[in-house]
């Protein structure tokens, strides 16, 4: 990979990153509500997905079989359970916990972060598409080698990190500031929004049409 090429990936990787969606949404509340330990948990599976789907790109993409339409679906709607039943639990959290200090109890651990990330990015095919059609435009896909493949992982983690701790960062800073009754108003609405993310998954997986298609 040349350096036109990584630089070409890193800023693809970063406009991606930076476009206004669930995911900065989530980083953004996740950062005022909870620190940023969640919020680089929360990273950690969705870079994952991302060099998942670079990968599958490489090892061949256009081989994929028609059942993606169903397995599609079937993330969707996974994924859309899940991000309600967390969104359900982080309403229930303040309520749940001993008294004490708030801004513990607004912590989720790091499997119900790593796996709301993981489970996000995965439902959303807009990552896939960008690495589908950027991918061939950088390097041939029939030489690329480990190397390559480890030099951009390390760019797209590196791209998404840059992003979404520029504005993570600053806002995890100011949460200190905060009275309790407002990080309260600030998890709750970062649990709603979490299950109208999920509501909207679940709603974009209903159409038929595409679930009949595959058999």
């Amino acid at each position: 990979m040349d350096i036109a090429a990584m630089i070409a990936l890193f800023t693809g990787v970063a406009l991606l990153a930076a476009k206004p969606g669930p995911g900065m949404l989530t980083v953004a509340s996740k950062a005022i509500s909870e620190g940023l330990e969640s919020v680089l948990f929360f990273m950690a599976g969705t870079n994952l997905v991302k060099i998942l789907f670079f990968c599958l790109v490489v090892f061949g993409y256009q081989f994929i079989p028609d059942d993606i339409v169903f397995i599609s679906i079937m993330l969707k709607s996974a994924a859309s359970v899940y991000l309600i039943w967390l969104g359900i639990k982080g309403l229930q959290k303040f309520d749940l916990d001993l008294p004490g200090n708030v801004r513990e109890q607004a912590k989720t651990g790091f499997w119900d972060n790593f796996s709301a990330g993981f489970m996000l990015t995965a439902s959303n095919p807009f990552d896939i598409l960008f690495f589908a059609g950027i991918l061939p435009t950088l390097f041939d896909l029939q030489t690329v080698g480990a190397p390559d493949i480890a030099l951009a992982a390390f760019i797209i983690v590196f791209a998404d990190a840059i992003v979404a701790l520029s504005y993570a960062v600053p806002l995890s800073m100011t949460r200190n500031l905060f009275s309790e009754a407002v990080l309260r108003k600030v998890n709750t609405g970062a649990s709603i929004g979490i299950i109208l993310v999920g509501l909207v998954i679940g709603y974009s997986a209903l159409p038929a049409k595409d679930l009949l298609s595959v058999f």
